[in-house]
């Protein structure tokens, strides 16, 4: 499937996914908040400024993975409860989400570096570069849930459930890293296996 095409679909179908849940809890008398509503649906959005490029430089996997993670945090866990259902559904996004921006990181990665200069970087640098990142990403979501909080659009999480999210969010980071390590030194074994052949 092209990736533009893709990206509009997805996003059309979430916005109306989220649009349509926030009239069916209006309907029945839930009272949801709009701006939740409306900050859901400019995340599902983000994707389009990525029609702006040239070149996207993610793989329609990937792009289909940003939704359904969207579609289990804000549709699944937030609109239909399951984060207040299973008290495990909290620590599970954490560790996607991470493994998500991980993800991420890899492809960027792997769009920037040409692959002659790849070749020669240490497999140490692909990891602390998608680490990093994944964890960076994760204290941000932190620090927004945080923001939230404060400003009252989000109900009040303890210490302890901000650590238990980071713990989860580095687990999920340093597990696609060290996917990212061992992917790239055996690419590396390969190429060199060619150039002797």
């Amino acid at each position: 499937m092209n990736k533009k095409k893709a990206i509009v679909a997805l996003s059309l179908a979430f916005a109306l996914l989220i649009a349509g849940t926030f009239v069916v809890q209006q309907v029945t008398g839930e009272s949801p908040k709009p701006l939740d509503a409306l900050g859901r649906i400019l995340m599902g959005l983000i994707p389009l400024l990525l029609l702006l490029a040239k070149r996207i430089p993610f793989s329609v996997p990937l792009i289909v993975s940003y939704y359904l993670l969207l579609t289990a945090a804000f549709f699944l866990g937030a609109m239909l409860r399951l984060y207040d259902r299973l008290p495990w559904w909290d620590m599970a996004l954490h560790f996607f989400g991470s493994a998500f921006t991980a993800f991420l990181a890899i492809s960027l990665y792997r769009f920037f570096i040409p692959k002659e200069v790849e070749k020669d970087l240490t497999s140490w640098l692909l990891f602390l570069f998608v680490f990093s990142l994944a964890v960076a990403a994760s204290a941000l979501w932190e620090s927004l849930e945080f923001l939230g909080t404060v400003m009252g659009a989000l109900e009040g999480d303890s210490n302890k459930d901000t650590i238990t999210d980071m713990l989860w969010g580095m687990a999920g980071a340093f597990a696609v890293s060290v996917y990212a390590v061992l992917r790239k030194r055996r690419n590396d074994e390969e190429a060199r296996y060619r150039e002797k052949g």
